[in-house]
């Protein structure tokens, strides 16, 4: 009986060891074991040349012709569309985008301005009258989230009705909810909910519809709403009190500034200098490890996940950072160091180091970081400048919403930068026009 046990012993140690032998000697040839100078190493440029990210730059732009019928590129506009407008009725959904038409509001907004609100005389207090009255198609449909929210989870009635049912526009809702995040004992509340609603400027308000819509639209999950991002997002509101942090550092508020640095460093874990230049539509995925130098500057449409860092040498002065151009990606934990150029639409891949420029569409990885390839034009996934078969689905329809709200708006981003400058008079001349011509 002993002699059988201690046979059997000795085959299962053989088959134990030969199988370790075995399953060694097949991972040896996979990348897994791969060296670097190996031909099968792993090259993260190419591990998902096609993701989410990638087909929303080209899905950004539009393609038109030039005075030589040639070929070029311009962004486009980015809209949202809620999921519950997708699922309303033919009709009801009708009804809710003719609510939210500007053009269909002329004629309200034009009454409003007359009897008692014509004792406005001071151009600020009545760009701003005209800025509540322009219907914002992002802002209508993150109500009717919250109403939505309401019917299945009535505990969040407190949250919804303090920080967005009861706010007249996204920028205020914006301040309630910043104010309460970031509080201290030295800035209360209150105070904070003033100094954001002071400092952001209209086209600050562009930039945080922009970046709204980025934070949904480029959420890997899907299931993103305007609401929860509004919400809970967390590199969104990282990126919100950068931009108030920035209107400060432009009126030598630097004290301030520094502040609001430091209080967002410790809630949302993002180091962004007040100083840097960012444009709209950026998609911060999360604050977390993300560091951005006094003299970076960052493009539109651009995404940048955790952990990046675009920051100086350290053998640099003055201009020391990197310049972002549009529509870059920026994977989880890339580092560029020094005053250098990312191109158009190019790709950093995860823990590259760029110490070098980085031509227009070009993917790089490594340490340093060099050129793997170049992406393709998808010409497929761009967006078509007009629709010209007239036949205008649901994208379609609120695109052109967003479209003529945000062209009202710029209008009204001039006028601004028209008051900043001094000219009073010609303020007045173009807000006079707005009212007599009905643009707005």
């Amino acid at each position: 009986m002993w002699r059988l046990l201690l046979l059997l012993g000795v085959i299962s140690k053989t088959t134990s060891y030969s199988t370790i032998i075995v399953s060694q000697s097949a991972l040896r040839g996979t990348k897994l074991f791969s060296t670097p100078n190996s031909d099968s190493a792993i090259d993260h440029a190419t591990i998902s040349p096609d993701d989410l990210w990638e087909d929303h730059y080209f899905t950004s732009q539009s393609i038109i012709l030039n005075s030589e019928e040639e070929e070029i590129y311009q962004r486009t506009t980015q809209s949202y569309v809620s999921s519950v407008v997708h699922d309303m009725s033919d009709e009801h959904r009708n009804a809710f985008l003719k609510s939210i038409s500007t053009t269909c509001n002329n004629e309200t907004i034009q009454t409003s301005m007359q009897g008692t609100d014509t004792y406005v005389e001071e151009p600020y207090r009545k760009l701003r009258l005209l800025r509540r009255r322009l219907q914002d198609p992002l802002w209508a449909q993150i109500l009717l989230e919250a109403r939505h929210v309401l019917q299945t989870e009535p505990e969040a009635g407190p949250q919804l009705y303090e920080h967005v049912l009861r706010q007249p526009s996204l920028l205020d809702a914006l301040a309630s909810i910043l104010s309460h995040e970031i509080a201290t004992e030295l800035m209360p509340a209150t105070a904070l909910h003033a100094l954001i609603l002071d400092q952001l400027q209209l086209s600050d308000d562009i930039n945080l519809h922009l970046d709204l819509i980025a934070s949904v639209n480029r959420d890997p999950s899907g299931e993103s709403t305007a609401l929860n991002a509004l919400l809970f997002h967390q590199g969104f509101h990282a990126l919100v009190c950068y931009r108030v942090a920035h209107r400060l550092w432009q009126a030598k508020r630097t004290g301030l500034a520094y502040y609001m640095q430091s209080t967002v460093s410790s809630k949302y874990a993002a180091d962004i200098h007040p100083a840097a230049e960012i444009e709209g539509g950026l998609y911060l995925n999360v604050g977390g490890g993300v560091v951005i130098g006094e003299t970076a500057r960052v493009g539109r449409d651009c995404t940048i996940l955790q952990g990046v860092t675009l920051g100086g040498t350290g053998k640099e002065n003055g201009d020391r950072h990197p310049k972002i151009e549009d529509g870059v990606i920026l994977h989880c934990g890339a580092t560029v160091l020094g005053n250098l150029n990312v191109g158009r639409g190019a790709i950093i891949m995860a823990k590259s180091i760029v110490t070098k420029e980085v031509p227009e569409l070009a993917r790089v990885s490594g340490v340093p970081a060099t050129v793997k390839s170049f992406r393709e034009l998808r010409q497929d996934l761009f967006s078509p400048e007009s629709n010209e078969d007239g036949d205008c689905d649901l994208d379609c329809q609120m695109k052109k919403l967003y479209e003529g709200y945000l062209e009202s708006f710029s209008r009204l981003v001039d006028i601004e930068s028209c008051i900043v400058d001094g000219n009073t008079d010609d303020c007045w001349e173009s807000l006079d026009e707005m009212f007599a011509s009905h643009v707005v």
